[in-house]
């Protein structure tokens, strides 16, 4: 397997899936999602694309932890109302 950063890019965004899709599987409650430097290696377009996903096929909870403002961005352009902690 190569170890390119595409790679990396695909494995990071597999495993995204992986767990959103796990979510749904473990409980039909609606339990948290959380979400730590998930995003890290998508371009801005992807995780503008994941955070439409998000908002419009899940009614949990969704906590993100990042260190960047991409994400803040990105919920505003698209007027997502969201609660931001800074720590």
């Amino acid at each position: 397997m190569s170890r390119g950063l595409g790679d990396v890019y695909k494995r990071q965004q597999l495993y995204l899936s992986l767990r959103l899709s796990a979510t749904k599987e473990i409980t039909k409650e609606t339990i948290p999602i959380i979400l730590d430097e998930s995003f890290a290696y998508f371009d801005n377009q992807r995780l503008e694309n994941v955070i439409k996903y998000l908002d419009s096929n899940y009614n949990n909870q969704i906590i993100i932890f990042t260190c960047t403002n991409r994400e803040k961005e990105i919920l505003d352009k698209l007027n997502i109302e969201y609660n931001l902690v800074n720590l």
